[in-house]
């Protein structure tokens, strides 16, 4: 089959279209990779396995940030441009959406307070961290405690429950009003005649 050529200003085929190619690599990449694995077994005999084994950990790190980088651009680069072939939008001769062929907006893009609940909780979670630090470092210690020691155990884990608790309530606050919102029937916009 012989492929037409591409005219200026004339919108791809569904054959044209861009797609996510599989991934491709050349000798020199291979002889690339097998030289710096070959090199890693080498340092083997100097270096301990756990050093060897944080610079495995951050060669992958870095390979699968770099191609996730690679497959990110490219997918941006395909989802940009619109499949004439199956886009509903092009077959009714419309170009740009209206407002209804969305769904309605949720209260989870708008930016709100959590109240005077989070407040509590927070309160609450300190408290309780504080209280329960101070006791387990007080019970844990041997011998005789110091104040110091009993104070950093206090402040320490009145910070993290603190944490946990305004964590845990914000959480389930956000997601007990999406479900909410979500069980209530949506408002129907209807397109104009």
């Amino acid at each position: 089959m012989i492929a037409k050529p591409k005219i200026p200003g004339e919108p791809p085929s569904a054959e044209q279209q861009k797609s996510l190619r599989p991934p491709q690599f050349g000798l020199r990449t291979m002889l690339l990779l097998v030289a710096a694995i070959g090199v890693l077994l080498a340092l083997r005999q100097w270096l301990d396995p756990i050093v060897i084994a944080a610079i495995l950990f951050l060669a992958l790190s870095v390979f699968c940030h770099v191609a996730g980088n690679a497959i990110g651009t490219r997918l941006r680069e395909i989802g940009s441009q619109p499949n004439q072939a199956t886009d509903p939008l092009f077959s009714t001769g419309r170009i740009r959406p209206e407002p209804h062929d969305f769904a309605p907006t949720t209260q989870l893009g708008q930016r709100r307070s959590l109240g005077w609940t989070i407040i509590i909780a927070t309160s609450v979670g300190i408290t309780t961290g504080a209280i329960g630090g101070g006791f387990w470092t007080f019970v844990t210690s041997r011998g005789e405690p110091e104040i110091v020691t009993i104070a950093i155990g206090v402040a320490a884990f009145g910070v993290l429950g603190g944490f946990a608790a305004f964590a845990t309530v914000g959480f389930a606050q956000v997601l007990f009003g999406a479900i909410c919102q979500a069980m209530k029937p949506p408002s129907v916009v209807r397109p104009p005649q």
